[in-house]
């Protein structure tokens, strides 16, 4: 067998999470204010090749590092953040929140005497509807819109190479599109389609383009953009049905500009959930600016825990 990923039992994957924290608790001593696994691990899904993710929360502020290491056999992660900055990650909704915010709400806690955990958590699930609205209309124009006319450009050079890239970044944004209409958290993005094809309501167009794009019928280009071209039908229909306004004027986006976002209820107090639906890893790290994170030598852009594919 080449290197890389070897099986592992849950017990030794649960064993091993409970040593790479008892060793990080050690590290950061009484400034350590929760840990947890989250991902796979948490939610009881691990397979045999999957990874361990640990949150440590610790007391301070504006702390946001990530440990990423490759043990050879096994490979692990610990996102190391005060407070203050994963429950402001927490409370933020964007396009990937379907995708990326189980990673507040599932959580298997290793160390946590204040239950931290449950805050975490309601600050994920916390948001008022106009929160939620923004963030679909920003799918919309933001995502499906724009590969929609990246999908037109290619039918119309004649590049059909590029298609199938597009027509499953399509279905992708399709699916984000239904996890925040429904307020659903998928579990990872390896069952992101078939668990968006559960979801109800969905516009016209998405199942059709989303089953191609699982089978891997993706060699028709003709085909691929007659897909789209329905699916994107179905998202006009399915926005006019639910009152979301996708073409809009730069006069009202402007003078909207200049009035406050809606905000989520206060981190911690009243709101409530919405009704809707060992080896030790010596590697360099690096501090990070907002919305960057450290991987060994190497910075990346920051969006919170990278859980989505365990």
């Amino acid at each position: 067998m080449p290197g890389g990923p070897r099986p592992m039992d849950r017990d030794r994957r649960l064993e091993l999470a409970r040593e790479i924290a008892a060793q990080v608790q050690e590290h950061y001593g009484d400034r350590v204010l929760a840990l947890g696994v989250y991902g796979s691990v948490a939610r009881g899904t691990d397979g045999p090749y999957s990874d361990v993710e640990i949150h440590c929360v610790v007391r301070g502020s504006g702390v946001d590092i990530c440990h990423e290491w490759s043990a050879g056999p096994w490979k692990a992660e610990v996102d190391v953040y005060s407070e203050d900055v994963v429950l402001e990650w927490a409370s933020e909704v964007d396009v990937d929140w379907s995708l990326t915010h189980g990673a507040c709400v599932a959580v298997l806690p290793l160390y946590d005497p204040t239950d931290f955990f449950s805050r975490l958590r309601e600050a994920a699930l916390s948001h008022p509807d106009q929160v939620f609205e923004r963030a679909i209309v920003d799918v919309i124009v933001g995502e499906l819109y724009e590969r929609m006319g990246k999908i037109r450009n290619a039918r119309a050079e004649g590049n059909g190479v590029c298609l199938p890239y597009l027509a499953a970044d399509l279905a992708k944004h399709g699916a984000l599109l239904l996890g925040l209409a429904h307020r659903h958290l998928y579990t990872t993005s390896t069952h992101l389609f078939e668990e968006s094809l559960a979801l109800p309501e969905r516009p016209g167009g998405y199942d059709a383009l989303c089953r191609m794009v699982m089978a891997g019928e993706l060699t028709d280009p003709v085909r691929i953009a007659e897909a789209a071209d329905a699916f994107w039908l179905g998202i006009e229909r399915w926005a006019q049905e639910r009152g979301v306004q996708i073409e809009e004027d730069l006069g009202e986006l402007l003078r909207r500009g200049s009035s406050p976002p809606p905000q989520s209820p206060p981190l911690g107090g009243g709101g409530g959930l919405s009704p809707i639906r060992t080896e030790r890893p010596d590697l360099e790290v690096k501090r990070r600016t907002k919305g960057e994170r450290s991987v060994g030598s190497g910075v990346q852009r920051f969006s919170g825990p990278r859980h989505l594919d365990h």
